[in-house]
């Protein structure tokens, strides 16, 4: 009988404050709709340093804790993304030599090369590399085969094409022994990569072709001389192998004393360290922007308050005249103010969800919702609802009966 009473008193209290937030609804979604936007950017934070974080994991495991990336051009030229040919095919080669290399994959890439299938078009990069491109970087195949050392050789018009790709020109259609134009080269479908997800800046991993290099360098762009890319692997120390390839390509490209390189080395360390150095940024800068518009919407929802106070000073000397206690009129405040930081944050947690995913889809940007950002998010909109409604609350169970009654 007890808890029934229990129960029913509780809902008669939620069924008033309820009443009030109507009765005072702009003012209400005013003070929500600031807590909205901070969860909001906070969830969009994480999600994507998150995401961020495992696409970086994800191209550091298929790269491989030994691989080393020999790019044309140095790093001025890259930061310009002006495109150097200065790697050249008898690089490869003498990098092959180095001490403790035993994978080399030779690559040169195209991009904004346009491609037809039927009535449509697709333009996207095309990669021309050695026949040990798929399993140097450990991608499977959803259908079909890689291209041969025949092929290679041959210089045959085969092509292996990305998830998007696929996508766009077949749309379910089977692809397997299709013929496509590359440019201008109708090209043979001979297999289809599996789903590997937009990358982390830049262009999508899945939106390209795969050729052999022999085919790409002599039928497609005619140019035999320079590869854009040489990845090696390595069984030694890295840092040493690094100085090691440095040194050896200074010596082929005649480059003495404090003349800049005119290349560019990375190791798959770098991009793990370059993401996290981005995320921390990204924490840091946008986490600050969050936490400030938490405070101000807090700040502007405890002076709200403060205001409604003024306005129902008369209502709480009555309702304190008819028996109601100090702790009631608190709880009842510290409700209201906690009700509609959580109202905010559901909204933000949701608006997150809508966005993340349209930023996905839209600029290949990874996201990782998780069960931790909607209780981080909630966390938040409760303490933010207790510290900004506490001081009012306390302010106005502190009102006289009698004093409040009279104005």
């Amino acid at each position: 009988m007890a808890l029934f009473q229990k129960i029913s008193q509780l809902r008669e209290f939620v069924e008033e404050v309820i009443k009030i937030l109507y009765y005072y609804r702009g003012r209400v979604i005013f003070s929500f709709s600031g807590v909205t936007l901070g969860i909001l950017s906070i969830c969009i934070i994480i999600t994507t340093i998150d995401g961020a974080n495992k696409k970086a994991q994800d191209i550091f495991e298929a790269l491989g804790p030994d691989s080393i990336m020999v790019f044309g051009g140095g790093e001025k030229q890259r930061a310009a993304r002006i495109r150097t040919n200065t790697l050249k095919v008898e690089d490869a080669e003498l990098l092959g030599r180095v001490e403790g290399i035993y994978d080399v994959m030779e690559v040169y890439s195209a991009r904004n090369i346009m491609m037809r299938y039927k009535d449509r078009n697709w333009q996207t990069q095309v990669v021309g590399s050695t026949t040990n491109y798929f399993d140097s970087l450990a991608w499977k195949f959803q259908m079909g085969t890689p291209y041969t050392a025949e092929d290679y050789a041959k210089a045959e018009a085969v092509c292996v094409i990305g998830a998007r790709v696929y996508d766009e020109l077949f749309r379910g259609e089977e692809p397997l022994g299709k013929t496509i134009v590359v440019g201008k080269l109708p090209t043979r479908v001979i297999g289809v990569l599996q789903e590997r997800g937009g990358s982390t800046g830049g262009p999508n991993i899945d939106d390209r072709i795969i050729m052999p290099l022999t085919t790409v360098t002599s039928r497609i762009v005619n140019e035999k001389r320079y590869l854009s890319m040489v990845r090696l692997k390595t069984n030694r120390d890295l840092d040493q192998t690094i100085e090691d390839i440095r040194e050896t390509l200074r010596q082929s490209h005649g480059l003495k004393g404090s003349l800049d390189d005119d290349f560019t080395l990375r190791s798959s360390k770098d991009i793990l360290a370059f993401v996290t150095v981005i995320s921390g940024s990204l924490l840091l800068f946008l986490g600050t922007a969050a936490v400030v518009a938490l405070i101000v919407s807090g700040f502007v929802l405890a002076n709200l308050f403060y205001l409604t106070i003024q306005e129902r000073k008369k209502d709480i000397g009555i309702r304190r005249a008819y028996g109601a206690t100090q702790k009631g009129i608190l709880l009842s405040f510290l409700f209201e103010s906690i009700l509609i930081t959580f109202i905010g944050g559901v909204a933000g947690i949701l608006l997150s969800i809508i966005l993340g995913s349209t930023f996905e889809k839209l600029f290949d940007i990874p996201m990782m919702f998780s069960f931790k950002v909607v209780i981080f998010a909630l966390l938040f909109s409760f303490l933010t609802g207790v510290l900004s409604g506490l001081k009012p609350a306390l302010t106005a169970s502190r009102i006289e009966p009698i004093e409040a009654i009279r104005g």
